[in-house]
């Protein structure tokens, strides 16, 4: 655990957050959640990609992706009660 490239993991990071923040403001107008599902799930596969390529451990990729859901479910929140 000791070995984590930093660089990589803060550049998913950062690549998520922003893919998530997109996604909540594209469809910040469509009242259908599935939409937006839809297109965070088409995320997971260049996320995997991404993780392999720049040697993350598999349930990293998966926290990375579980934390931009959770950042896309309440921005979409913020979006909606507005």
């Amino acid at each position: 655990m000791g070995e984590i490239p930093t660089l990589s993991l803060l550049s998913t990071v950062l690549v998520t957050v922003a893919i998530s923040y997109f996604v909540a403001w594209f469809y910040r107008n469509h009242y259908n959640p599935q939409k937006m599902l839809i297109a965070y799930l088409v995320y997971a596969l260049p996320l995997s990609i991404l993780g392999y390529f720049l040697h993350l451990n598999f349930i990293l990729i998966v926290g990375i992706y579980l934390f931009g859901g959770i950042i896309l479910i309440f921005r979409n929140s913020t979006y909606f009660n507005q």
